[in-house]
């Protein structure tokens, strides 16, 4: 279950979907009389008692915005309380992902949201691959596209899935191809769950390791999350992948950081 912080961050957003402006306040999530159960969470969270519950949520949310290399999609004024949207596309896909989430009838909808979203973050080429595709449903026509575009020398496993375990992949500008560095993101349509993203990792593995001319140790392998992650969603040992989730999609504050030593 997300955390109160960020099903705050996700009402904000749903306020501000479609609106510029909104102002919000904690008198907002009391309805007859009772305050919402959200409000005495974050109390809890920040152990406050007033408003300052409120700032301190946004306080987190700015920084970890800022770990992400992005910025807040949207301005928070303490005084008067009023939100204002900053990067209104942003702001529709997290509303987007908030109303699809869990729902396994909108997970191809998930995966083509989250491409679009990864084309600011990346350079090279990103091509979505999963299932159900409007294109290149056949298997021979699936498995020519990928020798085509990417390379691939043998046909990938093909279960039920009809994807051979991919949703997106990712070359960046690096190298040529067969010899390319291959990026795979697996795109999970619900919360954290490591079982999960390790057992769906099992296809897309194989099927790329048993590419010849690829070299399977360049591949790096992240599985998306329709959640947000942070320190202390992750385990203390080493995971099999990079787990990304939906603050990783914002759109970067610069293009890339450089230190030279």
């Amino acid at each position: 279950m997300l955390t109160p912080t960020f099903r705050l961050f996700e009402s904000v957003c749903n306020e501000l979907a479609g609106a510029q402006s909104v102002v919000i306040t904690r008198d907002d999530f009391v309805v007859d009389g009772v305050e919402a159960p959200l409000m005495d969470e974050l109390d809890l969270e920040y152990r406050r008692s007033d408003d300052g519950a409120l700032d301190d949520a946004v306080s987190f949310l700015s920084k970890h915005f800022a770990l992400k290399g992005a910025s807040l999609p949207f301005s928070y004024d303490r005084t008067t309380g009023r939100f204002t949207s900053i990067d209104s596309r942003y702001i529709d896909f997290v509303d987007l992902a908030r109303n699809i989430r869990s729902n396994p009838r909108m997970s191809a909808e998930f995966e083509r949201s989250a491409t679009d979203r990864l084309t600011l973050r990346t350079n090279g080429v990103i091509h979505r691959v999963g299932w159900k595709r409007t294109k290149c449903q056949k298997v021979t026509e699936f498995n020519q596209y990928l020798k085509k575009h990417l390379g691939f020398t043998q046909k990938v496993l093909l279960g039920k899935e009809k994807d051979g375990g991919l949703d997106i992949l990712w070359a960046p500008s690096l190298g040529s191809f067969p010899h390319r560095p291959l990026v795979s993101v697996q795109c999970k349509n619900g919360e954290y769950d490591r079982e999960v993203a390790d057992a769906s990792l099992q296809t897309t593995k194989a099927s790329l390791d048993r590419q010849d001319g690829l070299f399977p140790d360049v591949h790096l392998y992240c599985v998306l999350f329709n959640d947000y992650i942070v320190r202390d969603t992750l385990p203390q040992k080493r995971v099999g992948f990079v787990p990304l989730g939906i603050s990783d999609l914002a759109a970067p504050s610069k293009t890339i950081e450089c230190h030279v030593l």
